[in-house]
């Protein structure tokens, strides 16, 4: 069984054998879901424009506006070439196809990695080994079909063979594949793309599951942004089980859902899918739906406790096939707002209960609907799934209308009325403008402006080149950037930095508290008259002499010479002077190299010591005189003319002496007498000198066994050169792991301890 850690990442699984098994397994399975849901909803283009101030244009959701000059844009939805036998959990039912769309509030910029051929294209992301993810690229004409390995599942839907879904093409959702059992530690996060994330079969298992680590409790997975879509699916009598159980302890709860759905997303399983075991704070244990849509095509839900049920939303659910739901501790399904359960085709149902936080007489809580081939169902069919729905409180009871195509609440007239609950109240909008006249350039990379806000919020910015289009400027929305807060109404005072040199737009968004929408405004930097009152470049950025160029090994390092004698728990402090650090007035071109950390190996594996001191945690008397090598890492920064930059790819390099070699230093020898006095005033037991080196056997040379280099100093130290009370040491494997002289402290007889004396060990 294999975990796997979501927020680790360069750390290797173990090659897998049968690939040849696992390929074959994902050729056979069915193919690439088709895109789910089309781009639809259109903007409306209004803005102002002055000459004395830049135009400032709302993107907000629902009457979002382009800014001046800009066309407005309708997108069509695109066509659904999808057959009935391979629609994705996720599909669109058919009366909702053409539903308007909120535009998206939190949509992740889009992937824009370049396409290369298969000779050259290595995405960063991509794993070096065979794991239980991968992406398989499909075959065309010139090439096979290849799986693309990941370490997590966030790696591979980051990938460039995860694209951002685009309105023209219809985007298909990427198909990420897993057949072992793997831990997350954090959220996975599907912003604006189309995952599919299937079980695949790997050998004689047919069955995937994917946990959440002990220490994690928020959200698993979080689907946001318009066209933002997470399927869970099966392979071929294969299996997905996604589990939120953090321990054994029934009290135990988590603070998040399995999935999460955000504004114009949308989340779908099928029938080879379980969602279980999450005790959760959350309104929904398994789902939480704001403004997402929720799509049932089977699946069981079982073992769940939510606030407000195991499935939660604010929008239509839509459900067919079998669905079991049991044993969770909360409804199977919560409502809230106008929201109700669609049938979209026959449905076998297991104990589907559900609830209305707006329930009232008369209140439409399940109708009929249509499946994606356009079927509507039918009254019988309907009237036989709703035979298996059931409302969870007495007070209300089902009632088919008269058309046998929906059913409402009827008050329960031999219970004793309740009070209704109080309907959720819908957010306020935030409301969010420019403040005429406030935008001004503090420099030539800084402008300065005020937004006003008439409530509390969440704000950060952002630029994008001049004329992209709204629908862009949407879907660069990310959420979790929105971290200046704004505690109340007022005024926003921005400072916005690193203006870009070519025509550009500052977008202004906020997130509201109030949990409504996201506002995103639009201020143009690019006005002619604005444009000419931008202060020239200060002089600081221009080049008056030539780059001055270093390499590492110009470093200065002082404090590793002269008398270092390691006793126990002794450390040296030392000091590394990257070589251009004390350039105070760089120019554009100026390199310098910055302290990084040091080895006693050039290994891989050796340990990477970010301290600067150094000592052997046990001790060495080193009566050889042996010298060791030390490598002190110094990264390459390069002045851009504004702030220092580290070089793209990074570049490491060691000191080195003038000839190239490593740098060296030689411990003191510690004569006998003066390691047992140490060890007599640290023990605060005197040791007896019996004339041969000061071991009361009388055997041994004198020297320890092993002794081993390290940053960190012990729990007890003598001198006063050190300050540090923790007793961590290196796992360095590098041949300073083997040097001589490590003092062990053996034997309590007679009242005195003694140094037993080990022959030594060639390095």
């Amino acid at each position: 069984m294999i975990y796997l850690r979501l927020t680790m990442g360069g750390f290797k699984l173990r090659r897998k054998q049968l690939y040849a098994i696992i390929l074959a397994g994902a050729l056979a399975a069915s193919g690439t879901p088709a895109a789910v849901f089309a781009a639809e909803g259109d903007v409306a283009a209004t803005a102002e424009t002055s000459e004395e101030t830049p135009t400032e244009g709302d993107l907000s959701d629902g009457d979002a506006e382009t800014p001046a000059e800009e066309t407005p844009v309708t997108e069509a939805p695109a066509e659904n070439t999808t057959s009935a036998e391979e629609t994705p959990a996720t599909e669109t039912p058919a009366e909702d196809a053409g539903t308007e769309q909120t535009p998206a509030a939190e949509t992740q910029t889009e992937d824009t990695t370049e396409d290369k051929s298969e000779e050259t294209t290595t995405d960063p992301k991509e794993s070096a080994e065979e794991t239980g993810i991968y992406i398989t690229e499909e075959a065309t004409d010139t090439t096979e079909a290849k799986n693309h390995y990941f370490s997590s599942l966030q790696d591979a839907i980051d990938s460039q063979y995860a694209p951002a879904y685009n309105a023209e093409t219809a985007t298909k959702a990427t198909v990420i594949n897993v057949n072992d059992t793997y831990e997350i530690s954090s959220t996975v996060n599907i912003n604006g793309k189309k995952i599919c994330i299937k079980a695949a079969a790997k050998g004689d298992s047919k069955a995937a599951t994917i946990t959440r680590n002990a220490d994690f409790k928020g959200d698993m997975f979080a689907v946001t942004g318009e066209n933002g879509e997470l399927q869970f699916t099966s392979g071929e009598e294969a299996s997905l089980t996604v589990s939120g159980k953090i321990s054994d302890e029934e009290a135990d709860t988590v603070d998040g859902s399995i999935v999460s759905v955000g504004t114009g997303a949308a989340f779908g399983m099928d029938s080879t899918v379980t969602l279980q075991d999450n005790n959760s704070a959350a309104d929904g244990a398994a789902i939480t739906s704001v403004g997402g849509k929720v799509v049932l095509k089977g699946g069981t839900i079982t073992g769940n406790s939510g606030a407000k049920g195991a499935v939660y939303s604010d929008s239509d659910i839509y459900v067919q096939g079998t669905i079991v739901g049991k044993e969770n501790e909360s409804v199977t399904i919560g409502l809230t707002g106008t929201a109700a359960v669609v049938v979209t085709d026959v449905l076998t149902a297991s104990n589907l209960t559900l609830t209305h936080e707006s329930a009232a007489d008369a209140l439409t809580v399940v109708r009929a609907g249509s499946n994606e081939a356009g079927t509507a169902l039918t009254a019988d069919n309907f009237k036989a799934a709703v035979a298996q729905i059931a409302y969870a409180t007495e007070d209300y009871t089902l009632t088919l209308a008269e058309d046998g195509l929906s059913v409402a609440l009827k008050v329960n007239s031999s219970v004793t009325p309740t009070e209704a609950p109080t309907a959720t109240p819908t957010p306020v909008p935030l409301k969010m403008s420019y403040k005429a006249k406030t935008l001004k350039w503090k420099d030539h990379n800084t402008v300065t402006l005020t937004m006003t806000v008439d409530g509390a919020c969440k704000w950060y910015y952002f630029y994008v080149d001049a004329g992209t289009d709204t629908k862009t400027i949407q879907n660069m929305y990310i959420a979790k950037d929105a971290t200046n807060a704004m505690d109340s109404s007022g005024e926003i005072n921005i400072t916005a930095a690193k203006v870009p040199e070519e025509d550009s737009w500052l977008v202004v968004c906020a997130k509201p508290n109030s949990g409504a929408t996201a506002k995103m405004s639009v201020v143009k930097l690019n006005g002619s008259s604005f444009k000419k009152k931008r202060p020239a470049k200060v002089s600081a950025t221009v080049t008056t002499r030539a780059p001055k160029e270093y390499t590492a090994s110009q470093s200065e390092v002082s404090g590793l010479s002269g008398e270092l004698k390691f006793f126990p728990g002794k450390f040296y402090e030392f000091s590394v002077k990257g070589a251009g650090m004390d350039n105070e007035n760089p120019v554009q071109g100026d390199v310098r190299w910055v302290p990084v950390y040091w080895t006693t190996s050039k290994k891989s594996n050796a340990a990477q010591n970010t301290t600067w001191r150094i000592g052997v945690t046990k001790g060495m008397q080193n009566k050889e005189g042996k010298t060791y090598p030390i490598y002190i890492y110094l990264k390459k920064q390069v002045y851009n003319g504004t702030e220092w930059q580290d070089t793209e790819p990074q570049v490491l390099d060691y000191i080195t002496t003038s000839d190239g070699k490593s740098l060296t230093f030689t411990p003191a020898t510690i004569s006998d007498e003066e390691w047992n006095a140490y060890i007599a005033e640290l023990s605060g037991t005197p040791i007896p000198n019996s004339g041969n080196g000061g071991s009361g056997s009388g055997s041994g040379d004198g020297d320890a066994t092993e002794a081993e280099l390290t940053a960190t100093a012990a729990a007890s130290e003598k001198d006063a050169g050190s300050t540090s009370k923790s007793a961590v040491s290196t796992a360095d494997e590098s041949p300073i792991g083997t040097m001589s002289a490590l003092a062990a402290l053996s034997l309590l007889a007679g009242g005195y301890i003694l140094v037993r004396k080990r022959k030594k060990e060639e390095l």
